[in-house]
Formats: C-alpha cells, structure tokens, sequence
C-alpha cells in the first residue's frame, strides 16, 4: 500500500482526503483503515529528511516540497511568488477570521472600497464566493489559502490577540 499511496500522493496537485484514499484503494474493512493510517505516519516520518514532507493540509494529505528549498523551485519554475500589499493581507485576514462575510462588512472594518482588493485575492484563488444576502457577495477563503499557509482547517488560525493602544 505503501508505494501505491505515495504515488497517488505525488501526481495529485490537491489534497487527498482520507475518504478518497479509502474510496481509491478500496480499502473495506477496519483493519485496512488502521493500515492506511500507518501508512500515512510512516510516509510522514519517512519524508522527514528528504526535500519533500508529506502535510495534512485543506481536509486531506498532500506531498510538497519543504521551505528551504522553495528559493531553487522557484528558479526552475520561473515562476513568482505570490506578492500581496498590506491591503490584501489585512483584507485577507478579515475574510479569514470572519467567514463568511460580505464586502460591506469587509469595508467598514478596513473603512475603504475594497473592490479591487477582492478581485485581487479571487485571481489568486485565495478566496471565494460563497452565497449571498439580499444581493451582497458572501465571501469565504480557499482550500488553496489553507495550502499555502499549512493549515490543516481555519481552526489552526492563530489566535487574534488584543493590545491596548500604547499611545
């Protein structure tokens, strides 16, 4: 099972949820379940000293590369990392921690039209559109916000913590 996993985690560019390995390998009694799951710890603890770790990420498990050699990937890639302004960071966060929220609410938090901010993290897949009220967009994060950011769900946010004004 071991290599047949593996090898569906290494050519799937999304997250494979546990259901779905169960559903791929066929997997019908309990006693194959548990050695799923010992596979899974084992592939995990295997990938440890190479260049590729093995993550619980958005509901489901999924080969990526580890940071420090994210620099040389990029290079062979050519390609650029995702850059966002202050403004679609904090739009971002908003949108993380208050889901779902309409671009109304969004915009008396931040107090500007975030119009174009919106459209911005929609290009990157980072957020999503999720039902409406009364006509307003219901905003909500990506599967893929939770891939980059190495979150297993939005509960694994970190805390928000509330200073008082130092001035």
């Amino acid at each position: 099972m071991d290599k047949i996993l593996e090898n569906l985690l290494f050519i799937s560019s999304e997250p494979i949820s546990k259901a779905q390995m169960i559903e791929i390998l066929q997997l019908e009694t309990a006693q194959e379940v548990e050695d799923l799951d010992a596979t899974i710890a084992r592939l995990t603890k295997e990938y440890e000293n190479r260049g590729l770790q093995l993550v619980e990420v958005a509901g489901g498990y999924q080969v990526m590369t580890q940071a420090p050699y994210s620099k040389w990937i990029q290079r062979l890639r050519k390609m650029t990392p995702i850059r966002l302004s202050e403004e679609a960071r904090l739009t971002l966060a908003i949108i993380a921690y208050r889901q779902p929220i309409t671009r109304t609410a969004i915009e008396e938090i931040r107090g500007v039209d975030c119009e174009s901010v919106l459209e911005t993290l929609r290009s990157y897949n980072l957020i999503h559109i999720v039902g409406d009220i009364s006509g307003a967009f219901l905003w909500c994060t990506t599967d893929r916000f939770l891939q980059l950011l190495h979150l297993k769900n939005l509960g694994d946010l970190p805390a928000i913590t509330h200073q008082k004004n130092r001035f």
